[in-house]
């Protein structure tokens, strides 16, 4: 009909900011901080799509990475996944950070509700989230997952599959740091209450008088809070350390 509008539907455009957004939901709702459940879900979702625009509009578009979907969307979002997955060992290791300081300060029968889990821990273990949370807000570190999803489609476009001996070992290696990451918060606390119970053990076999259960508590609670308030000036670099160490090399952040 003359003169009568018409619209032009961009399918590949489409097409091509969905595929991103699968990448960019899975990093984000992966992510401790951006996929945390107190965010509503309307604003997840508006964050998802917003990002991943911008990032579609500076990602080359390639139509013949869209002939089999059901081979590129499984690995767009296991790209996703890993490159949030630095950041969320980091998480767990505080997390056993906290199980071992509750076990030595006598804190594993205290039941709280975990922020990141949203499931019950002890106190020790949301302490140590929570004080997660701020070092990664107040070092800007939340912006490195930003950083990596948009420097991701350098590396690893649309449609290239995932070299498996690229990170299946570095995501080993980080996930054995779960363990070291624990023991390197809780060591300190660890030494100040086992030299205590030495101590009080010393003591109890020249004083037989003195109820050793009774001292033995109150001066591991002291004296191993005060231990875990000096070891929390060099938890920030700890951190640090395992956050800023991306699982697909080449992502850097």
């Amino acid at each position: 009909m003359p003169g009568a509008l018409t619209l032009a539907v961009p399918y590949f455009y489409i097409a091509h900011l969905l595929l991103v957004s699968v990448r960019v939901g899975a990093a984000l709702l992966f992510a401790p901080i951006w996929g945390h459940s107190a965010i509503p879900q309307p604003l997840r979702v508006l964050l998802i799509f917003g990002l991943a625009t911008g990032v579609a509009s500076v990602t080359p578009f390639n139509p013949a990475a869209y002939d089999n979907p059901f081979v590129i969307v499984p690995a767009e979002i296991l790209t996703g996944l890993l490159l949030s997955m630095g950041i969320r060992i980091a998480f767990a290791g505080l997390h056993m950070a906290g199980q071992f300081v509750s076990f030595h300060l006598g804190f594993s029968a205290v039941q709280v509700i975990d922020p990141m889990t949203q499931n019950r821990s002890n106190v020790m273990s949301a302490f140590f989230t929570l004080f997660g949370y701020a070092v990664i807000l107040a070092t800007n570190q939340h912006h490195d997952i930003l950083r990596a999803i948009s420097g991701s489609y350098k590396v690893l476009p649309i449609g290239m599959a995932l070299p498996a001996g690229r990170w299946f070992e570095v995501l080993m290696d980080a996930a054995s740091q779960i363990f070291v990451i624990g023991w390197k918060i809780a060591l300190p606390v660890f030494a100040a209450t086992f030299l205590i119970e030495l101590t009080v053990a010393l003591v109890s076999r020249m004083e037989p008088q003195i109820n050793a259960m009774v001292v033995t508590a109150p001066l591991k609670l002291l004296v191993g809070m005060m231990a875990l308030g000096a070891s929390l000036t060099v938890l920030p670099s700890i951190i640090r350390s395992i956050v800023s160490t991306p699982i697909l090399p080449g992502f850097g952040r």
